[in-house]
Parts: C-alpha cells; structure tokens; sequence
C-alpha cells in the first residue's frame, strides 16, 4: 500500500498527522492494528509513535522492578489515539505495548577487527 493510500483511522485528521510528524519526526509517527479478538479478524487502528530516548529510559527503569509500570509509561507516551479506549481493556493494552515495542529503534551493529 502506497502512503497516498493509506486510510486514516476515525477522529484523525491529516492536520494532526503533520503536527504530530513535525513535533516527533516524520519517520517516527505509524499507524498499527489492534485485534479486537483472538483472531484477529476484528481490529481497530491506533497511531502510535517511535519511543524517544527519554521515554526508553524511564521504560528500562522499571522494567526489572515493576513491568507494568514500564508498560504503562511505554503505552501513554507512545500512544496517540484511542489512549483511554486501548487502557480500559486488559487485551488491546496490551497490544499497544506490543505494537510500541515493535517500534524500539535498536539497531544492530557491525563489529569487525582492527
């Protein structure tokens, strides 16, 4: 699917798009696809973004000591719509946080000899 093709999800506008992409980056902001069942049939589309260094480094603070905690920080700062609708069901929270954690920018890199 090209990007002039994409279909935005309900409530958002391609004036909230551009803000979010000029406040973020334009590389950071994606759409994801929360299933809404077991299979996956029904979903409902959410705009997330790319965690920043901040925000992972508030993540990996709790992630040993309390991972909900980590989860929650991950999903409200990460989240972009539907945020109140995603953390009142247990199944898409959790989602959002997989969907967000997809999105860790780790690179892998390249060792070589001297």
């Amino acid at each position: 699917m090209k990007k002039d093709q994409i279909t935005l999800p309900q409530g958002v506008t391609a004036e909230m798009v551009a803000a979010w992409k000029e406040q973020f980056g334009a590389d950071k902001v994606r759409l994801a696809e929360l299933p809404l069942d077991d299979q996956g049939e029904k979903v409902i589309e959410v705009v997330v973004r790319v965690p920043g260094r901040k925000e992972l480094g508030e993540f990996e603070k709790w992630l040993d000591r309390n991972p909900d905690k980590a989860k929650e920080i991950l999903v409200n700062a990460c989240l972009l719509t539907r945020k109140e609708e995603v953390k009142a069901q247990d199944d898409l929270f959790l989602a959002a946080f997989d969907a967000i954690s997809q999105l860790l920018p780790i690179r892998k890199a390249i060792i070589k000899n001297l």
